[in-house]
């Protein structure tokens, strides 16, 4: 799939969020003209529309380009050395190979932390009434593509569901999986257009535009994950002070509150 390549004008302009007013750089100063690249998980295209508007309001002339896709996805992308300034993932993993790769500047920080929910279509027509349920027969299920965080994820927790559930729950589980998806808003999309019965998501996923059509199921907090968000600047930053910028904006306190609006948690 290609990369969705978006404007923070184009993203942020019907959300209409509060946030960090314009006028100075995140970094204390103002830069007229340039463009800022920034490569981040699909699961951030909200948050960081909003955070994209706002930062291009601080520099007047900077355009900030977006390409959201998966974590894994994206890190394929910078390893065949696509020109990009910010890489902000949905897990470490990714962050780490290419940071050992040599493809990251400085240190990663990690700005956001997520966790996982189920989400089925409004009504419901396997009837999905608690997390166990996604395991009956005939349940229709879509996942991310594997290597996808958010697949990986909903791996992690079904293993640790066995033992809850018993041996066979992860098995059938899988088992109902009718598609794999180029990366979780993908998933999710499925289910609110009712071609799926139920899709693991990210409480970020669940966004005002579609709370009409499907509905949560709940993982219990003690099957459930914390995902880590890292952010960092890549190697190849064609516009160093601009990357500083927006990295200092998305781990500032106005930053985090735009995230938490998008039911991401905070890092602290």
């Amino acid at each position: 799939m290609a990369a969705l390549m978006v404007s923070g004008v184009a993203l942020a302009g019907a959300v209409g969020c509060g946030g960090v007013s314009g006028g100075e750089g995140a970094g204390g100063g103002k830069q007229r003209g340039g463009t800022l690249t920034v490569l981040a998980a699909s699961s951030l295209i909200d948050a960081f529309g909003v955070l994209a508007n706002r930062f291009e309001e601080q520099n007047p002339g900077v355009k900030v380009k977006q390409s959201f896709e998966s974590s894994s996805t994206l890190l394929a992308q910078i390893q065949q050395g696509a020109p990009a300034d910010v890489f902000a993932s949905a897990a470490e993993e990714e962050m780490n190979t290419a940071i050992k790769e040599g493809l990251v500047k400085g240190k990663a920080k990690i700005f956001a932390k997520n966790r996982e929910i189920v989400m089925v279509p409004k009504n419901n027509p396997a009837n999905i009434r608690r997390f166990r349920d996604v395991a009956k027969t005939d349940v229709r299920l879509v996942l991310p593509g594997k290597d996808v965080p958010a697949a990986d994820y909903a791996l992690e927790i079904l293993g640790k569901a066995k033992g809850e559930y018993g041996p066979d729950f992860e098995k059938d589980v899988l088992s109902n999986v009718v598609s794999r998806e180029s990366d979780v808003r993908a998933s999710v999309n499925r289910v609110v257009v009712g071609d799926a019965d139920a899709t693991f998501g990210y409480a970020s996923d669940y966004t005002p535009d579609i709370r009409d059509k499907v509905k949560i199921v709940q993982i219990p907090p003690d099957l459930n994950i914390v995902a880590t968000y890292p952010i960092a600047a890549l190697e190849g930053a064609r516009s160093p002070e601009l990357t500083k910028q927006w990295v200092e904006l998305v781990t500032s306190e106005e930053g985090q509150r735009v995230l938490q609006q998008w039911n991401f948690e905070p890092v602290a």
